[in-house]
């Protein structure tokens, strides 16, 4: 499934639907016209390429895509798909 979110507070909570393996989803997340914005990601379920969350374009409108996959039921695989498109 494809999620797309708005980013309109400094920091934003993604809440994550449960871990079963074969699931995936893309997630759009897009800069309000302030920009600057970031996410919390819930570190104890979702893993990341090199152990760190990818950084956000802070630019203002920009639109980041990440998808995230699961293998194991348990955790969240993300990766970047896109940064900065505008």
């Amino acid at each position: 499934t494809d999620n797309e979110i708005t980013l309109t507070a400094a920091t934003v909570t993604v809440a994550f639907p449960a871990a079963a393996a074969g699931l995936y989803f893309t997630l759009v997340a897009r800069q309000d016209a302030t920009g600057g914005r970031t996410i919390t990601w819930p570190a104890s379920i979702v893993k990341w390429v090199g152990g760190s969350a990818p950084t956000l374009t802070a630019a203002a409108n920009a639109v980041d895509i990440i998808t995230f996959f699961c293998t194991d039921g348990t955790n969240w695989f993300g990766l970047v798909a896109g940064l900065n498109f505008k």
